[in-house]
């Protein structure tokens, strides 16, 4: 699998995040994988995080999400198996007036199968107190 590989994968997700389009985003992590951020972690099945995910989409719409861009990327191979790609996005809402709101997630991402999946991801900042701040949520 080539580094390739890797940028289509992200593409193809920030394409289907952008569209707030989870039936698309799911496809690209494993069956099981890890979730992490600031306040801990779990461990999800496929069909877990389609109904997290569907919940945050429809968060993500009524807080009025414009857009959602990566701006940067950057992949550090761990083995010819494994991959580690921190993602620098870039998200619009409409409630802050379209100002580009920045932050960033940690992908590890396994390249065994015929396509790269997403096994673990880990947030680097805490999103709800960020929705908080921004005076996105109460």
């Amino acid at each position: 699998m080539t580094e390739n590989s890797i940028k289509k994968l992200f593409a193809e997700y920030e394409n289907a995040f952008n569209a707030l389009d989870v039936e698309k985003q799911v496809p690209f992590f494993a069956e099981h994988f890890i979730s992490a951020g600031p306040r801990g972690s779990i461990v999800l099945g496929r069909d877990e995080f389609a109904k997290m995910a569907s919940k945050a989409a429809e968060f993500y719409r009524s807080v009025g999400q414009t857009s959602a861009k990566i701006i940067s990327m950057d992949e550090t191979e761990i083995s010819r198996e494994y991959s580690m790609v921190k993602v620098h996005w870039g998200v619009t809402f409409a409630k802050t007036g379209n100002k580009l709101i920045e932050f960033d997630v940690t992908y590890f991402i396994q390249k065994t199968g015929s396509e790269p999946k997403i096994i673990m991801f880990i947030a680097h900042q805490d999103e709800e107190r960020a929705m908080k701040e921004l005076g996105l949520s109460g």
